[in-house]
Protein backbone atom coordinates (compact mmCIF):
# COMPACT_ATOMS: atom_id res chain seq x y z
CA UNK A 1 0.00 0.00 0.00
CA UNK A 2 1.41 2.67 -0.98
CA UNK A 3 2.52 5.39 1.87
CA UNK A 4 1.00 8.94 2.21
CA UNK A 5 3.31 12.02 1.98
CA UNK A 6 2.09 15.12 4.58
CA UNK A 7 1.14 17.81 2.02
CA UNK A 8 -0.53 20.82 2.08
CA UNK A 9 -3.77 21.13 -0.57
CA UNK A 10 -1.66 21.85 -3.65
CA UNK A 11 -5.40 21.62 -5.40
CA UNK A 12 -6.21 24.68 -3.36
CA UNK A 13 -2.62 25.79 -3.49
CA UNK A 14 -2.47 26.42 -7.43
CA UNK A 15 -6.00 27.86 -7.36
CA UNK A 16 -4.58 30.65 -4.88
CA UNK A 17 -1.45 30.58 -7.16
CA UNK A 18 -2.92 30.83 -10.46
CA UNK A 19 -5.58 33.60 -9.14
CA UNK A 20 -2.59 35.74 -7.97
CA UNK A 21 -0.42 35.15 -10.63
CA UNK A 22 -3.68 36.91 -12.79
CA UNK A 23 -3.91 39.99 -10.56
CA UNK A 24 -0.03 40.51 -10.68
CA UNK A 25 0.20 40.53 -14.53
CA UNK A 26 -3.04 42.89 -14.64
CA UNK A 27 -1.24 45.55 -11.91
CA UNK A 28 2.31 45.59 -13.45
CA UNK A 29 0.55 45.51 -16.77
CA UNK A 30 -1.19 48.90 -15.87
CA UNK A 31 2.27 49.94 -15.07
CA UNK A 32 4.28 49.43 -18.12
CA UNK A 33 5.05 48.81 -21.76
CA UNK A 34 5.21 45.13 -22.88
CA UNK A 35 8.56 43.83 -23.79
CA UNK A 36 9.10 41.61 -26.49
CA UNK A 37 10.31 37.76 -26.62
CA UNK A 38 12.85 36.54 -26.01
CA UNK A 39 13.20 37.49 -22.17
CA UNK A 40 11.65 34.20 -20.59
CA UNK A 41 14.42 32.52 -18.50
CA UNK A 42 13.37 29.25 -18.92
CA UNK A 43 12.17 26.97 -22.14
CA UNK A 44 9.94 25.10 -20.57
CA UNK A 45 11.87 23.32 -17.53
CA UNK A 46 15.49 24.21 -19.10
CA UNK A 47 16.89 27.58 -18.78
CA UNK A 48 17.72 30.21 -21.45
CA UNK A 49 20.33 32.70 -21.87
CA UNK A 50 17.93 35.54 -22.29
CA UNK A 51 17.89 38.48 -19.90
CA UNK A 52 14.93 41.34 -19.20
CA UNK A 53 16.38 45.05 -19.46
CA UNK A 54 16.84 46.95 -16.83
CA UNK A 55 13.97 47.58 -14.60
CA UNK A 56 11.49 44.97 -16.70
CA UNK A 57 9.60 42.49 -15.06
CA UNK A 58 9.46 39.41 -15.98
CA UNK A 59 6.33 36.65 -14.13
CA UNK A 60 5.10 33.04 -15.05
CA UNK A 61 2.44 31.00 -12.76
CA UNK A 62 0.64 27.96 -13.83
CA UNK A 63 -0.03 24.46 -12.64
CA UNK A 64 0.80 20.51 -13.32
CA UNK A 65 -2.69 18.55 -14.45
CA UNK A 66 -2.09 14.46 -14.27
CA UNK A 67 -4.15 11.74 -15.78
CA UNK A 68 -6.39 12.09 -12.14
CA UNK A 69 -5.63 15.40 -10.11
CA UNK A 70 -3.75 18.50 -10.14
CA UNK A 71 0.11 17.32 -8.66
CA UNK A 72 1.25 20.63 -8.30
CA UNK A 73 2.40 24.31 -9.56
CA UNK A 74 4.44 24.46 -12.76
CA UNK A 75 5.73 27.61 -11.19
CA UNK A 76 5.12 30.74 -9.84
CA UNK A 77 8.02 33.26 -10.03
CA UNK A 78 8.87 36.80 -10.59
CA UNK A 79 11.87 38.82 -11.55
CA UNK A 80 13.35 42.00 -12.34
CA UNK A 81 16.08 43.34 -14.74
CA UNK A 82 19.32 44.59 -13.79
CA UNK A 83 20.90 47.08 -16.01
CA UNK A 84 20.10 44.45 -19.15
CA UNK A 85 23.26 42.47 -17.56
CA UNK A 86 21.45 40.37 -14.66
CA UNK A 87 18.23 39.42 -13.39
CA UNK A 88 17.00 38.40 -9.78
CA UNK A 89 13.94 35.90 -9.48
CA UNK A 90 12.00 34.95 -6.57
CA UNK A 91 9.00 32.45 -6.32
CA UNK A 92 8.05 28.69 -5.70
CA UNK A 93 7.56 25.45 -7.93
CA UNK A 94 7.13 21.84 -7.13
CA UNK A 95 9.75 20.74 -10.23
CA UNK A 96 11.44 18.64 -7.53
CA UNK A 97 9.91 15.49 -6.12
CA UNK A 98 10.05 13.00 -3.34
CA UNK A 99 9.08 9.49 -2.28
CA UNK A 100 8.27 7.41 0.40
CA UNK A 101 9.46 4.15 0.67
CA UNK A 102 6.78 2.06 -1.54
CA UNK A 103 4.95 4.92 -2.88
CA UNK A 104 4.11 4.17 -7.04
CA UNK A 105 5.06 7.98 -7.93
CA UNK A 106 6.95 10.41 -6.38
CA UNK A 107 4.93 13.67 -5.60
CA UNK A 108 6.09 17.01 -5.93
CA UNK A 109 7.37 18.94 -2.83
CA UNK A 110 7.05 22.44 -2.35
CA UNK A 111 10.14 24.65 -2.63
CA UNK A 112 10.71 28.33 -2.13
CA UNK A 113 13.31 29.01 -4.81
CA UNK A 114 15.43 32.39 -5.33
CA UNK A 115 17.66 32.82 -8.62
CA UNK A 116 20.58 34.99 -9.79
CA UNK A 117 21.45 35.56 -13.44
CA UNK A 118 24.18 37.29 -15.15
CA UNK A 119 25.01 37.09 -18.67
CA UNK A 120 25.44 39.94 -22.19
CA UNK A 121 23.41 39.57 -24.86
CA UNK A 122 23.35 37.47 -28.13
CA UNK A 123 25.97 39.62 -30.91
CA UNK A 124 27.16 41.90 -27.77
CA UNK A 125 30.91 40.96 -28.48
CA UNK A 126 30.99 40.15 -31.71
CA UNK A 127 28.77 39.21 -34.68
CA UNK A 128 26.96 35.97 -34.61
CA UNK A 129 27.78 35.32 -30.49
CA UNK A 130 25.17 33.62 -28.49
CA UNK A 131 23.34 34.93 -25.40
CA UNK A 132 25.79 33.87 -22.77
CA UNK A 133 24.65 33.28 -18.85
CA UNK A 134 26.07 31.86 -15.92
CA UNK A 135 22.87 31.66 -13.17
CA UNK A 136 22.33 30.30 -9.57
CA UNK A 137 19.26 28.71 -7.59
CA UNK A 138 18.79 27.83 -4.40
CA UNK A 139 15.90 27.03 -1.66
CA UNK A 140 15.17 29.35 0.81
CA UNK A 141 11.68 27.60 2.05
CA UNK A 142 10.43 24.35 1.84
CA UNK A 143 7.13 23.46 3.75
CA UNK A 144 4.69 20.50 3.47
CA UNK A 145 6.12 17.23 3.32
CA UNK A 146 8.11 14.83 4.69
CA UNK A 147 11.33 15.71 4.07
CA UNK A 148 12.34 18.16 6.17
CA UNK A 149 14.42 21.54 5.59
CA UNK A 150 14.98 19.89 1.69
CA UNK A 151 18.09 22.47 -0.14
CA UNK A 152 18.38 22.00 -3.47
CA UNK A 153 20.52 24.42 -5.42
CA UNK A 154 21.36 24.52 -8.89
CA UNK A 155 24.43 26.44 -11.02
CA UNK A 156 24.53 26.32 -14.51
CA UNK A 157 25.92 28.06 -18.02
CA UNK A 158 23.89 28.74 -20.78
CA UNK A 159 23.83 29.91 -24.51
CA UNK A 160 21.21 30.73 -27.04
CA UNK A 161 20.81 31.68 -29.96
CA UNK A 162 18.53 32.99 -32.51
CA UNK A 163 18.76 31.21 -36.23
CA UNK A 164 16.09 32.73 -38.01
CA UNK A 165 12.34 31.36 -36.97
CA UNK A 166 14.48 29.24 -34.56
CA UNK A 167 15.90 29.77 -30.76
CA UNK A 168 18.31 26.69 -29.96
CA UNK A 169 19.31 26.81 -26.37
CA UNK A 170 21.96 24.52 -24.14
CA UNK A 171 24.05 24.63 -21.50
CA UNK A 172 25.34 22.10 -18.54
CA UNK A 173 23.44 22.63 -14.33
CA UNK A 174 25.41 21.56 -11.60
CA UNK A 175 23.11 19.92 -8.79
CA UNK A 176 23.34 19.46 -5.11
CA UNK A 177 20.43 18.62 -2.74
CA UNK A 178 19.74 17.76 0.87
CA UNK A 179 17.34 17.06 3.34
CA UNK A 180 16.97 16.60 7.36
CA UNK A 181 20.74 16.65 9.09
CA UNK A 182 22.24 15.81 6.02
CA UNK A 183 22.60 12.84 6.30
CA UNK A 184 20.77 12.13 3.09
CA UNK A 185 22.89 14.20 -0.05
CA UNK A 186 23.69 14.80 -3.16
CA UNK A 187 27.19 15.54 -3.86
CA UNK A 188 27.57 18.39 -7.07
CA UNK A 189 26.42 16.69 -9.97
CA UNK A 190 27.13 17.92 -13.69
CA UNK A 191 24.05 17.46 -16.18
CA UNK A 192 23.55 18.67 -19.66
CA UNK A 193 20.29 20.30 -20.74
CA UNK A 194 19.28 21.56 -23.82
CA UNK A 195 15.75 22.96 -25.69
CA UNK A 196 14.51 24.72 -29.09
CA UNK A 197 11.82 27.32 -29.91
CA UNK A 198 10.30 27.24 -33.68
CA UNK A 199 8.17 30.04 -34.76
CA UNK A 200 6.24 29.27 -38.14
CA UNK A 201 6.85 32.21 -40.23
CA UNK A 202 3.37 32.38 -40.93
CA UNK A 203 2.06 31.86 -37.59
CA UNK A 204 4.07 34.64 -35.94
CA UNK A 205 2.62 34.70 -32.46
CA UNK A 206 3.07 30.49 -32.13
CA UNK A 207 5.69 29.05 -31.20
CA UNK A 208 6.42 24.94 -30.47
CA UNK A 209 8.44 24.20 -27.99
CA UNK A 210 10.85 20.88 -26.71
CA UNK A 211 13.60 21.14 -24.13
CA UNK A 212 15.05 18.25 -21.38
CA UNK A 213 16.51 19.03 -18.07
CA UNK A 214 17.33 16.56 -15.32
CA UNK A 215 15.71 17.37 -11.49
CA UNK A 216 16.32 15.99 -8.19
CA UNK A 217 13.99 12.61 -6.88
CA UNK A 218 14.31 12.83 -3.08
CA UNK A 219 13.70 9.39 -1.19
CA UNK A 220 14.77 8.26 2.52
CA UNK A 221 18.11 6.31 1.53
CA UNK A 222 18.95 8.30 -1.51
CA UNK A 223 18.99 11.48 -3.85
CA UNK A 224 18.94 10.68 -7.35
CA UNK A 225 18.74 13.18 -10.63
CA UNK A 226 16.24 11.85 -13.56
CA UNK A 227 15.41 13.84 -17.04
CA UNK A 228 12.47 15.68 -17.99
CA UNK A 229 11.52 15.79 -21.18
CA UNK A 230 8.99 18.57 -22.24
CA UNK A 231 6.98 19.96 -25.90
CA UNK A 232 4.36 22.08 -26.34
CA UNK A 233 2.82 25.29 -27.47
CA UNK A 234 3.20 29.04 -26.94
CA UNK A 235 0.64 31.21 -28.01
CA UNK A 236 1.53 35.12 -27.40
CA UNK A 237 -2.04 36.55 -26.66
CA UNK A 238 -1.08 39.93 -26.12
CA UNK A 239 1.61 42.34 -26.30
CA UNK A 240 2.89 41.43 -23.00
CA UNK A 241 1.70 38.59 -21.77
CA UNK A 242 1.14 34.32 -23.51
CA UNK A 243 0.05 31.16 -22.49
CA UNK A 244 1.94 27.91 -22.58
CA UNK A 245 0.39 24.77 -23.31
CA UNK A 246 2.51 21.47 -22.73
CA UNK A 247 3.46 17.66 -21.67
CA UNK A 248 6.25 16.64 -19.51
CA UNK A 249 7.66 13.12 -19.34
CA UNK A 250 9.60 11.84 -16.68
CA UNK A 251 11.88 8.74 -16.70
CA UNK A 252 10.97 5.76 -15.82
CA UNK A 253 7.16 6.69 -15.93
CA UNK A 254 4.96 5.72 -18.67
CA UNK A 255 3.09 7.97 -21.02
CA UNK A 256 -0.05 7.50 -18.49
CA UNK A 257 1.70 9.21 -16.13
CA UNK A 258 2.84 12.44 -18.41
CA UNK A 259 1.57 15.44 -16.81
CA UNK A 260 0.23 18.44 -18.69
CA UNK A 261 1.54 22.02 -17.77
CA UNK A 262 -0.85 25.25 -18.12
CA UNK A 263 1.51 28.57 -17.62
CA UNK A 264 1.10 32.31 -18.17
CA UNK A 265 3.96 34.41 -18.85
CA UNK A 266 4.32 38.27 -18.84
CA UNK A 267 7.16 40.89 -19.64
CA UNK A 268 6.77 44.44 -18.72
CA UNK A 269 9.39 47.51 -19.42
CA UNK A 270 8.58 50.45 -18.11
CA UNK A 271 10.01 52.37 -21.40
CA UNK A 272 9.49 52.06 -25.25
CA UNK A 273 13.52 52.03 -25.24
CA UNK A 274 14.18 49.54 -22.69
CA UNK A 275 10.91 47.30 -24.31
CA UNK A 276 13.74 47.06 -27.62
CA UNK A 277 16.45 45.85 -25.69
CA UNK A 278 16.79 42.00 -24.90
Amino acid sequence: MRAALTSIDLRTACGAAARATCVALAVVAAAGVAHADPAAPRVLAAPTAWLPPGGAVVASGGTLHGAEQTVGFGLLDAGVGLGGLASVHVGADTDVRGCITGCERPEGLLLGRAAFRLGARQDAWFSGMPALLVGVRTTYAARGHDFGRARVTDAYAAASRELGSVRLHAGVSITAAAFGDEEVELAPTARPFGGVEWTPPMYPRTSVLADVMWLPELAPDAIELAWVAGWGVRYQALPWGSIELAVRHREDEGLGDSTVMIRLNGVFARTKQAALLR
